[in-house]
């Protein structure tokens, strides 16, 4: 059987991958999430281990690595977003570069040969034409998380040519659905969220800028199909292949609360503008198929609003 070291585990698309994990009658795989901090919801993924802690820690690695036969280590963690990563470029490389290396350094001295990475469908491309990325186009990242999501890409490369390190990088566009609790990244979430608490939602830039948004759910099935097709040493992106406008997602909550309030201030330099993630590559590999939008987008607002209903009780 499977043992994945879930690394982040207990975050937004952690979640959303137990939760698809959870609903498998049979051939699920044993995982162990290793995460800085470990909500009390974790309860609700009885069957899954849960370790408090850094990945930056050698000997805490060692140690679970020492306990579990681990088969495959999947790499959700990362410490910062890209709006704030080139306010401490240091910071980044030393809390996101660095243990990522380290990490793999565990897994070759453990026999560990199966690595999937989360890496980012907009940050690494940045705006290069055409908008609609193929994974073999030329990447210009254009923020230090960028940056640090293509080196790590490169390094995962180079422990499997060095070490047969088998891998997979997903190159994932901007997810959004249930388990969300992030207050600084996920917009079509923390849009929502805003408009639930009468708060006013700020938007960078002319709302204009349009990227490629996916169901969360859909992530989760996407990789286990590739992890159970047996794919490996791919790049490959997940997304919906089309754009989604902020000003859309602003009319979109606009249908439900009409008096939304929003705010436009000047954009951030580190802002990819308009990005689209070809998928032919996922779905030449993969039955993949799309949730769609109006479905997905009315099970993330009945999300958060259950969510805020229970922090008010």
């Amino acid at each position: 059987m499977d043992k994945i070291l879930l690394v982040g585990g207990a975050g937004f698309l952690g979640y959303n991958l137990l939760d698809f994990v959870q609903k498998q009658a049979v051939n699920a795989p044993e995982i162990v999430v290793l995460s800085q901090e470990i909500p009390e919801s974790s309860i609700q993924f009885p069957d899954v281990i849960f370790v408090k802690g850094d990945y930056a820690d050698a000997k805490l690695l060692q140690h679970l690595f020492e306990k579990h036969p681990f088969t495959h280590v999947f790499h959700f963690a990362s410490s910062i977003i890209p709006a704030l990563s080139t306010q401490n470029i240091q910071a980044d490389v030393e809390t996101n570069l660095l243990p990522t290396i380290g990490l793999m350094e565990v897994m070759k001295a453990f026999g560990c040969t199966q690595i999937v990475y989360l890496s980012s469908g907009g940050a690494v491309y940045g705006n290069e034409e055409p908008s609609h990325k193929k994974e073999d186009q030329a990447c210009q990242p254009i923020s230090s998380y960028g940056i640090i999501k293509l080196a790590v890409e490169h390094y995962i490369r180079l422990y499997a040519n060095l070490y047969q390190i088998d891998y997979l990088i997903l190159r994932l566009s901007n997810p959004f659905g249930l388990h969300h609790r992030s207050e600084t990244q996920g917009v079509i979430n923390i849009a929502i969220r805003k408009a639930l608490k009468g708060e006013t939602f700020v938007v960078w830039g002319d709302g204009s800028q349009a990227k490629d948004y996916l169901f969360a759910e859909d992530i989760a099935q996407a990789m286990m199909q590739l992890m159970n097709s047996g794919v490996k040493n791919q790049t490959i992106n997940i997304g919906s292949g089309q754009t989604l406008s902020l000003v859309q997602i602003i009319d979109l909550v606009k249908q439900r609360i009409p008096n939304f309030q929003v705010e436009f201030v000047e954009a951030m330099p580190t802002d990819v503008q308009r990005v689209s993630l070809d998928i032919s590559k996922l779905k030449s590999m993969i039955p993949f198929t799309l949730s769609p939008l109006d479905e997905a987008f009315e099970k993330t607002y009945a999300y958060e609003q259950a969510r805020l209903s229970s922090l008010r009780e």
